[in-house]
């Protein structure tokens, strides 16, 4: 868009000091040729338009320094700071995501891999009851089977319930062998050996459990706990072999 400004012609008369602004857009030959004889001191571009002055009597305002043109400015740089913030905010919740996922499948291989370990431990603690097995394995393996029976103070039977004595009697029980009833009374029941082989006795004052091997034990332990298979955590325990 081609803005020219002329000088008035011979015949004008215009009035002194009378200056106006025009909002000059898609301006055609007569807006343009009227500019001078109208004595037009400033023109607004608008958005659209292409301006060339050719006379330094006419000031031109680019449209990036008009109120619209600034206000247009604010707005595009508000745009982009607020996509920006957006763009930030969603790179955090997928970071957070991602460590989320990372931790729980962190937590599920642990899970997975203690289950496994426990499940191995089980496997070898428990053998063939075939003939040629020491009657003391024989005895961890009923004790095995028995995994999860309640604790019953003073019970002798998988049906009524099993205390810690009631299971070591029951299991040499069925293996022909009979033993005192309580706990006290176990420690004299057979020999006492400084090297625990499965099947041997795991006495303590008051408690005692079927030693399983590899620092495992079989016990009914207290009220609440149904019987289980855990690591040996008596201190200093008496091992007494029955058989």
């Amino acid at each position: 868009m081609l803005a020219s400004v002329f000088s008035s012609s011979a015949n004008a008369a215009p009035a002194e000091n009378a200056k106006q602004t025009v909002d000059y857009g898609k301006a055609d030959a007569r807006v343009a040729g009227t500019l001078a004889d109208e004595l037009v001191d400033q023109v607004r571009v608008s958005k659209q338009a292409e301006t060339v002055v050719e006379a330094h009597t006419v000031k031109v305002t680019p449209y990036a320094e008009t109120a619209e043109g600034k206000a247009e400015a604010r707005r595009i740089a508000e745009e982009r700071r607020q996509a920006e913030l957006e763009r930030q905010r969603q790179a955090e919740l997928e970071a957070q995501r991602q460590a989320e996922a990372e931790a729980r499948a962190a937590a599920e291989a642990e899970a997975a891999a203690q289950a496994e370990a426990e499940a191995a431990a089980a496997a070898e603690a428990t053998v063939s009851t075939s003939t040629g097995s020491s009657t003391g394995q024989q005895a961890v393996n009923l004790a095995m089977e028995l995994v999860g029976t309640p604790y019953v103070l003073g019970g002798s039977t998988p049906s009524e319930g099993l205390d810690c004595s009631g299971l070591v009697s029951y299991v040499y029980g069925q293996l022909g062998i009979s033993l005192p009833r309580t706990s006290s009374d176990l420690r004299y029941a057979g020999t006492v050996v400084s090297d625990p082989q499965p099947g041997d006795i795991v006495w303590t004052s008051g408690h005692v459990a079927i030693y399983a091997g590899n620092g495992m034990i079989v016990e009914a332990v207290q009220p609440g706990t149904p019987l289980r298979y855990t690591s040996m955590w008596q201190s200093n325990p008496t091992f007494v072999r029955v058989a």
